[in-house]
């Protein structure tokens, strides 16, 4: 009879003779063992059953907790995407309201506007200037008007092909010529602190009140009159000046702007 030879382990030769024969009395005693009602053998099978009874339920305990580990982390993989899924499809929304907001404001304008992206901020505390991505091929050029639907953004500062920086309301070196709205009153606005501008050249007898809004005068070279720049937050009457303290508070939010328009056309006013 033809053996089965392990080459591995020289020591160990098997024959399918004494394969058959392990079968055999394994299936033998096996039978034996749960035929036989003596007590001792019931003891015994009952153990046997036992432990092959915890065995089995702690092979499918291990094999139900990998698979709800395996599940576990299929429904976190899941969730991380639907979470992506909702964050890129609420910017979009906001994005999709946003820009529907500008074109809705550039087509009631009567100024010519070239729409721009914002690419960069600056940190410094005294220049304070965005970088747009439209420049001199776009039809801008320096000391033109920024603005945004909300009113002034500031003036273009420098220009390059591509892109621009933009001089913003709450830099330290801006001005602009301005007047109340309401008395027509004008002063010139300047930067003071944080979100704080100042109109200043109001004589002190001027018809000023809180809530008053602040638009450009057409005293300005650069800006066209009528754009809203802020609104009066507090009024300071001191014997030692013949001028008012006014307090201007800017309408534009210059922390979330993302878009702006810049004034291409002719030097123009906004009836108001």
């Amino acid at each position: 009879m033809k053996e089965l030879r392990f080459t591995q382990n020289p020591f160990l030769t098997v024959t399918r003779q004494e394969y058959f024969t392990l079968l055999v009395s394994l299936a033998i005693s096996f039978v034996f063992l749960f035929a036989n009602h003596n007590p001792q053998v019931e003891r015994l099978r009952t153990l046997v059953i036992g432990a092959w009874g915890y065995g089995l339920r702690t092979i499918t305990w291990f094999q139900s907790m990998q698979d709800m580990q395996e599940e576990l982390s299929r429904l976190r993989a899941r969730a991380t995407r639907l979470l992506l899924e909702n964050s890129q499809l609420r910017e979009a929304a906001l994005e999709n309201a946003r820009l529907r907001a500008m074109l809705e404001f550039k087509q009631r304008s009567a100024f010519d506007l070239v729409s721009s992206r914002v690419l960069a901020r600056s940190a410094e505390h005294f220049v304070k200037t965005l970088t747009l991505d439209v420049g001199t091929r776009h039809g801008v050029q320096k000391n033109m008007p920024v603005i945004a639907p909300a009113g002034l953004v500031g003036k273009i500062l420098a220009v390059s092909g591509n892109t621009s920086e933009a001089q913003l309301v709450l830099d330290h070196n801006f001005r602009a010529a301005c007047k109340i709205q309401r008395s027509r009153i004008n002063g010139i606005l300047v930067y003071e602190d944080g979100r704080t501008c100042r109109l200043t050249q109001v004589p002190k007898n001027a018809d000023v009140k809180i809530g008053d809004v602040v638009v450009t005068s057409e005293m300005s070279g650069l800006f066209p009159t009528g754009i809203i720049v802020g609104v009066v937050k507090k009024i300071k009457r001191s014997s030692s000046t013949l001028f008012l303290d006014i307090e201007v508070e800017p309408v534009v939010d210059f922390d979330t702007l993302e878009e702006v328009f810049v004034i291409i056309s002719p030097h123009q006013s906004i009836a108001n």
